[in-house]
Formats: structure tokens, sequence, C-alpha cells
């Protein structure tokens, strides 16, 4: 009996001790996504959100990995939602992580990393937004399992109190467009020329 009762609390120990961290991927009236100054449209689908997450003290966005955690607005204005008791891969219970909410148009299609090229380049094949939160404070904890409540990644003491914007990504117009070919072909008329 004894030695059941040592493996049964030995396997609560092993599990509890790799198990994930729940967020709940959503955001609050008091914490509103807004594109270019007003609140996202209320389409459902019309935009992306991914969760990004880094060690505590992290402050460069670079270092961020994308959690592979997606979300979308809802149909109403400015907010979305991934889902509750969302369990985030690598982010242990208890374990305080540093996190950060990229928000994109859904024209840009699904892949955060390629939005964030766009973010990031400020330039993008069709019109649309993209943006990021603040960096949540340093010592946040992912919650569910070992009792602990799940994360509220918006609102609250622990996570990001405030929503963000979404900034206009610009198109290149079709001359920047020209001009780049036209370089190309003098480029390539100069080689043959040698």
């Amino acid at each position: 009996m004894k030695k059941l009762a040592l493996t049964l609390c030995l396997a609560a120990f092993t599990t509890g001790a790799f198990a994930q961290g729940l967020v709940n991927f959503l955001n609050s009236p008091t914490t509103l996504i807004s594109a270019g100054g007003a609140s996202t449209a209320a389409t459902a689908g019309q935009y992306y959100f991914g969760l990004f997450t880094a060690p505590v003290g992290t402050t460069s966005f670079d270092a961020f990995q994308f959690s592979g955690i997606y979300a979308t607005n809802l149909a109403s204005a400015g907010r979305f939602t991934g889902g509750t008791g969302i369990p985030i891969t690598g982010w242990a219970a208890g374990e305080s992580r540093a996190f950060y909410v990229l928000g994109w148009s859904a024209a840009y299609g699904r892949d955060a990393m390629v939005a964030l090229g766009y973010l990031n380049a400020n330039l993008a094949p069709v019109d649309g937004f993209a943006g990021r939160s603040a960096i949540a404070p340093a010592g946040v904890a992912g919650g569910g399992p070992q009792s602990l409540p799940n994360l509220n990644i918006f609102g609250g003491t622990q996570g990001l109190t405030a929503g963000f914007n979404l900034v206009a990504i610009p198109v290149p117009e079709p001359t920047s467009f020209a001009l780049a070919g036209l370089g190309a072909a003098a480029l390539l008329i100069f080689r043959r020329r040698k």
C-alpha cells in the first residue's frame, strides 16, 4: 500500500512539474484594441492576434518567440478572443514569463511571423494595419495547474493593463516598383556591356 501511495505521489509531482501554464487569451471592454485610432471593425475575422513570450526581463521585441497561439476579433468593436485556459508550450504553471501581443489585418494572412515582418519593415503588399502591445511587466506567472487561476493576458494587476493601437502599413506605390525595375534593367545592361 505504501508503495502504491508513493508511486501516485511521484506521478502527481512529475506531472505537475511539467504542467503548462494556462492563459485567457482575450481582452476586456476596458482594454480595447484600435486600428488607426478607431476601435477595430466589428466584422469577425477581420484581424488576427498572436501571443509572443520570452524569459522575464526581456526588453527587446526581437528576443520574443511566437507561442503558436492565435486569436481573432469578436463581433464587437475592439475585442478579440483566442479562448480561455489555453496551454502555452514552454510556459510552466507558476513560472513567470514576459509576453506581448501582436495584432494585424487578416488581409496579411494568418502567419504571425509574416505580419511581424510587415510591421518591422513598415511595408506590406496590401493595405492593412499591424501593431503590438507593450511588453508585460516582469514576474507574470502562467496559471492553470497547481491550483493557480488562469492568467488573464489583459487587465487586472498582472497582465497588460491597457489596449493598443494597430497602425496603417503602407503599400509601395507603383512608381516605386517601376523605379526598382528600371534600376535592375540598367544594371543588367551595364553588366552585358562589360
